[in-house]
């Protein structure tokens, strides 16, 4: 069900917010390897768990030498490279900011799925886009222009960088997935603790000796916890389930909808006023949306009684 993907992008939204609250403790490529070593041990360790629990042995096996080196790419590609380039970016900018940057996703994800899976985009597709960006444009005018008037240009372009590794690392994951028959948990949780573990020594290069915030330890780790949980075991896991159903075209499209749950979330937690321009975008964005997901449905990308 779309509601499905609404309440997926959701946790990525609330992840940004978090994640920036964590950046006042540690230093971005730092938090990463914390991040992801922990998120991929416990993501392994549920896989085992589970996995022995329905066939009584463990699915913890790599199936051939072409899979590993897939795997290997992705804690590059997927966990490292757009993680990094995107909390550093995190230091300079507001979350709504890199939330509004990762709305390009859609169009890297098209041309990806164009050249890997020959998806074709069609007028209504394009017409479908072009709503939703419209629509998410229109609540986010102000923000858009506040971000494009810093003087430097050096977080986006890091976000860029975020942007297209992280559409390609969801195609590879997509191929895994879909048509190698791995598990999401084990294809995330692998990449994830081997992009945390290679984080660590990177860190230690560029940013000095590893150091945790003692006086602030349980903020921190509270924090940690929650991002882990929401981000990289909810919505990774889930965002894995989904690429079974939905295209990832389709499916980084409707992420246009994050920077406004970013909105939704200021409001309601921090108490920052909501326009009503915030309603009128949803609706926008919603047709837009609907428009792309019928013509996928016509294609034949998406099942029916998905």
């Amino acid at each position: 069900m779309m509601i499905s993907l609404f309440f997926l992008y959701a946790l990525l939204a609330m992840s940004f917010t978090i994640g920036k609250m964590l950046l006042f403790y540690v230093t971005p490529i730092f938090l990463i390897a914390i991040r992801m070593s922990i998120a991929g041990t416990v993501i392994l360790g549920m896989h085992y768990f589970m996995s022995r629990s329905k066939t009584k042995t463990s699915s913890f096996g790599i199936k051939s030498l072409a899979d590993l080196k897939i795997l290997v790419l992705l804690s590059f590609i997927h966990i490292l490279i757009p993680y990094c380039s995107e909390f550093i970016a995190l230091e300079h900018i507001a979350p709504s900011c890199a939330a509004l940057m990762f709305n390009l996703t859609p169009f890297f994800s098209a041309f990806f799925s164009y050249l890997y899976f020959d998806e074709k985009m069609t007028f209504k597709k394009w017409l479908g886009f072009l709503i939703g960006l419209f629509g998410i444009g229109y609540f986010l005018e102000p923000t858009a222009l506040s971000c494009a008037g810093l003087s430097s240009f050096y977080p986006y372009v890091l976000l860029l960088i975020a942007v297209v590794s992280c559409a390609l690392g969801w195609i590879y994951v997509r191929i895994l997935v879909k048509d190698r028959g791995y598990s999401p948990m084990f294809v995330n949780g692998f990449a994830m603790l081997l992009g945390g573990l290679l984080a660590f020594p990177i860190s230690g290069m560029l940013e000095g000796p590893l150091a945790f915030p003692l006086e602030s330890m349980r903020s921190f780790l509270t924090l940690l916890a929650l991002i882990i949980l929401v981000a990289n075991i909810i919505f990774y896991n889930l965002y894995g389930f989904f690429l079974k159903k939905y295209t990832a075209t389709l499916l980084s499209f409707v992420g246009f909808i994050t920077p406004a749950f970013v909105a939704l979330f200021d409001w309601l937690f921090l108490e920052i006023y909501v326009s009503s321009g915030f309603f009128i975008a949803t609706a926008i964005l919603g047709f837009g949306i609907y428009i792309f997901y019928q013509e996928e449905l016509k294609q034949g990308y998406v099942a029916q009684n998905s």
